[in-house]
């Protein structure tokens, strides 16, 4: 019997400690949602670097390979963006550190900075062999600096067209 109690009292604490960081962040939730909604429908995409220069980013591709994985599409997952599974990676230590287990996330920061250089590393190497190649790695005509400086598209066309 003083198990189960146990088990309530730790069940109680992990669900206040979700509780907490969901009335903290749920501005920002909605901030992001709401720009995310707004810059998709005004540019096509959620990706600032690709609106603003027409190129993608190194997280391009992170969502549809997160929707991918959802999906059991872990191959094609993987070819959008081979990081997605370290974030996941990531975001499940940080989330059994700090709901189930209370604590700090030690090391999580430097971590996600370590992800971040092998998106970079990735990305570049991407640019190099596979731009402008499938998706994620193409080029957007329907970019801001296309928009406001003709000569950028054509520039591009130029150097992109083989």
């Amino acid at each position: 019997m003083q198990q189960l109690k146990d088990n309530g009292k730790r069940l109680e604490a992990i669900f206040a400690r979700l509780w907490k960081d969901v009335k903290n962040y749920c501005l920002a939730v909605a901030f992001f949602l709401i720009y995310a909604a707004a810059v998709t429908f005004l540019f096509g995409t959620i990706c600032p670097l690709a609106a603003m220069t027409g190129f993608p980013c190194p997280g391009c591709g992170s969502t549809r390979a997160l929707f991918l994985i959802l999906t059991g599409r872990f191959v094609e997952a993987f070819r959008y963006n081979p990081c997605i599974y370290l974030w996941i990676l990531l975001a499940v230590y940080v989330g059994w550190q700090r709901y189930i287990r209370g604590r700090r996330a030690v090391g999580a920061l430097p971590m996600a900075g370590g992800i971040a250089t092998a998106m970079i590393l990735i990305y570049l190497y991407r640019l190099a062999v596979e731009f402008p190649g499938s998706p994620p790695m193409v080029y957007r005509t329907d970019n801001v600096l296309a928009g406001l400086i003709p000569a950028y598209d054509e520039l591009m066309r130029r150097l992109f067209s083989g």
